[in-house]
Parts: C-alpha cells; sequence; structure tokens
C-alpha cells in the first residue's frame, strides 16, 4: 500500500520539481502571522510613520520560481505586520503617503519599506517548496536627510509546504520569520536609544490614512488631516 505522505509528496514532485504546474495564487489577507515579540517595559512615544509607497510595495506581485505565481494584497504586509511590529517598540505608529515624508519636520520617524522579490525554490529533493522574501526597512528623522537605522533581509520562510494549494501557509512563513528578523535586529542594534533625543519635544504626529482595502491595490489620496490609527 503506498503511504498518503509519499502520494503528497510525488504530486508536488510532479508539479514543481518538474515544472508541470506552478503554486495556486497567495492572498496575504488569508494569513494569520505568529511570532515572538520582546518584552519592553517602555515605548517610545516619538512618532512614527511608515511611508507607503505603491512603487516600492506593489499590493500584488509575482511568486517567482520555476513556474511563476501570484501573492496578491501584499500591502497588508506593511499596514498589519510591519505596523504591529513596530509597535513593539513605538507607542504611536501611523500611516502615511511618500507626499506627506516630504515635508515632514521635527523629531519624528518617518519609515521607508520596500519589498524587492518574494519566491519560492523545491527543496527536500523537490518534494516540498519554500519561500523567500528580499525586503529593506529604512528609518530617519524627519528633519534629517539620512538613515540612522537600515535593515536589509534575504528572508528565508519558517515553512514548507508539500501541496501546491498550500501557497498562504508559504507566505505566512516568510511574513513571520520577516517580522522576527527585523525584531530581532531593532533589539540588537539599541532602536530605542537610537531614537531618544533628552529634552525634545515631539512634533504632532503624521496625518495618516487608513490601511488600503484588500480590494483596492492603491492607499487612498490624503486631502486633510485624518484620524490617526
Amino acid at each position: 500500500m503506498i503511504r498518503v505522505g509519499a502520494i503528497r509528496g510525488c504530486l508536488l514532485f510532479l508539479c514543481v520539481g518538474l515544472g508541470a504546474c506552478g503554486l495556486s495564487p497567495a492572498n496575504v489577507a488569508n494569513t494569520q502571522p505568529a511570532y515572538s515579540k520582546p518584552m519592553v517595559a517602555v515605548r517610545s512615544d516619538a512618532p512614527l510613520t511608515i511611508v507607503l509607497d505603491p512603487q516600492a510595495v506593489h499590493d500584488d506581485m509575482v511568486l517567482s520560481g520555476m513556474k511563476p505565481g501570484e501573492v496578491h494584497h501584499v500591502n497588508l504586509i506593511i499596514t498589519r505586520d510591519l505596523k504591529g511590529a513596530l509597535e513593539t517598540y513605538f507607542s504611536r505608529v501611523a500611516l502615511s503617503t511618500p507626499a506627506w515624508a516630504v515635508t515632514a519636520t521635527g523629531h519624528q520617524v518617518v519609515v521607508n519599506v520596500k519589498i524587492d522579490s518574494m519566491s519560492y525554490e523545491p527543496t527536500n529533493g523537490a518534494r516540498a517548496a519554500g519561500g523567500t522574501m528580499d525586503w529593506s526597512v529604512g528609518m530617519r528623522f524627519a528633519d534629517q536627510p539620512d538613515f540612522f537605522y537600515r535593515f536589509t533581509d534575504h528572508t528565508i520562510g519558517r515553512h514548507q509546504i508539500t501541496m501546491v494549494y498550500e501557497t498562504d501557509a508559504l507566505v505566512q512563513g516568510i511574513i513571520e520569520e520577516a517580522m522576527q528578523r527585523l525584531l530581532q535586529d531593532m533589539d540588537s542594534k539599541g532602536i530605542q536609544r537610537l531614537v531618544a533625543t533628552p529634552d525634545v519635544t515631539p512634533p504632532p504626529a503624521a496625518p495618516a490614512i487608513p490601511p488600503p482595502s484588500t480590494s483596492s491595490s492603491l492607499p487612498p489620496p490624503v486631502s486633510g488631516p485624518a484620524a490617526t490609527l
């Protein structure tokens, strides 16, 4: 009798290893990433704003591989996952547009993020597939042109999948490992020390915009101050 595991492995081998078919489309909205967050006694009060740049993070991306697939609602990695990770160290995290970043001033943190690529490749003798993401995060003060913190990573996802329809799990594993590695890097470089400036009154928070809905690929334009997230 042929074991179920062997059948599953052979199916992925036929599809991935031989290039007969690609992975099913992935939707970030279907993922629920979970990862460890450090214990932080006091979060920084310095306002932090993530810039939503549609040229740096495309809402629909190609999942590169032997048979390229698709990843939809990639912006959620920024508006949901990156925002949640940064809230570990910062008490005031908002989202805004590149146009706001040009005019921002004062001792507030501007965060630029870029996702260069997402991909998958066969593993375990082509009986499974693992995911990767190349991405970067940069932080600067609004009144300074240079970044005081940079993070660039080739993230290898936590989960290996054995069926072509498990693409959401593959992407979830990428997000989990990406956020974990970012938090570890911020902790090792003392992110709270980097943003601390004694006797400086923080400026008002950025005019924030709501996260883009999963039905739209671009964030709405900012026509004026909006409620802080």
